[in-house]
């Protein structure tokens, strides 16, 4: 019994050394987080959406706070209390999500807080901000097919930016690896949607797929071990990924409506607004079998305020004909913002929303509320 101590001790000191000597090895490779576009901090894998929001995060960009809840959305827990407030679900891209600015400042913030107790004919809103970094509108349509059993809403808002969706539509590939893509497969016109390219490939280093994830609890409880940091720093084999991907895929691919089909091309889609156009009439036919009301919160990119116009606008006009072909109502931000500064409105050619464009947003979305409120009685 004697020597059983100081051969515990031994053997515990000589597996502390050895987990600390991993730091040392040559093949021990630097984690690549740092050199991936920053908002991948904020979402994680999924084989249908492509990435879906990392839950729980706590993080900062610039002095604002960035939290998710435990869903991973951008937004407060979900509450399931019966009430008499209209529930809005805002989907869409990081406008919605609110890049550059704080939760207050964004639109769906701020046209609750104007609807606190009542607006006009609108009873009090409670707004659930789905907003996802780099989204365009198939990944949108198919994040409420995935999630919309989640928590009780009574109407839709899809946040459609023509500064880049109809692009994100057609192409196969993003900053954040793969896309999932949905094309017209029917051949007399009639706008029946397919759906390829899911699962999507997980080619992206996602921390998920390590062979520990690094934002898992034990790694950031024993991130200092050696050997926890070499596995949350190794790609997991490769069958054990696709046995998870192929499980997830079960447990999902019952929630749409479309056929999975092979991906028969990496070539954009030519005809883009025939394909919004299709996602667009399966969007409002599946909301309103849902028995909720749909619409559409439609605006251009800091480039069109800058006097570069052409392309753009000319998108923006085409998509305002498609969704009033579609009778879809919306609200029409550059015809109200139109004779505003870039400055007033954006971060930059390439940015955000300032809370100013936020406000602006808010302010659009009480009529537009109060008319599908309207259908909705």
């Amino acid at each position: 019994m004697r020597r059983t101590f100081p051969a515990l001790g031994l053997g515990l000191i000589l597996a502390l050394a050895l987990d600390q000597a991993v730091h040392l090895f040559p093949s021990f490779e630097p984690t690549v987080d740092d050199e991936r576009p920053r908002y991948l901090r904020t979402v994680q894998y999924h084989p249908i959406l492509g990435w879906s929001g990392y839950p729980n995060l706590i993080d900062s960009n610039d002095g604002i706070d960035i939290r998710t809840n435990s869903l991973g959305y951008r937004d407060r827990e979900p509450v399931h209390a019966e009430d008499q407030k209209l529930r809005v679900l805002f989907v869409g891209d990081s406008f919605t999500w609110g890049d550059e600015v704080s939760v207050e400042d964004r639109f769906t913030s701020v046209v609750e807080a104007y609807c606190e107790r009542q607006c006009g004919s609108l009873p009090s809103i409670r707004t659930i901000n789905k907003g996802m970094i780099g989204y365009g509108t198939a990944q949108s349509f198919l994040q409420y097919l995935l999630t919309r059993e989640e928590q009780r809403f009574d109407v839709v808002i899809l946040g459609l930016f023509t500064g880049n969706d109809l692009d994100d539509n057609a192409v196969v590939d993003s900053h954040s690896g793969p896309r999932p893509r949905l094309i017209r497969c029917d051949r007399d016109g009639g706008g029946q949607l397919c759906l390829e390219g899911v699962p999507v490939p997980p080619v992206v280093d996602w921390p998920e797929h390590r062979l520990l994830n690094p934002r898992g609890g034990l790694a950031r409880t024993l991130g200092w071990s050696g050997l926890i940091a070499l596995a949350s720093r190794r790609r997991a084999p490769r069958f054990l990924i696709e046995t998870r991907i192929a499980s997830d895929m079960d447990d999902m691919s019952h929630a749409l409506p479309f056929p999975i089909i092979e991906r028969t091309s990496e070539a954009p889609v030519e005809d883009r607004f025939g394909q919004l156009e299709a996602i667009l009439g399966a969007f409002d036919r599946t909301v309103r079998a849902d028995a909720k009301a749909f619409g559409v919160l439609l605006f251009p990119s800091a480039h069109v305020y800058a006097g570069e116009v052409d392309d753009e606008l000319r998108d923006y006009s085409e998509v305002r004909h498609v969704l009033q072909r579609l009778d879809i109502p919306f609200s029409d931000y550059y015809e109200k913002t139109k004779d505003s500064q870039l400055d007033d409105l954006f971060f930059g050619r390439q940015g955000h929303w300032r809370p100013k464009g936020h406000e602006e947003a808010a302010k659009l979305l009480l009529p537009l509320l109060s008319s599908l409120q309207r259908k909705r009685d």
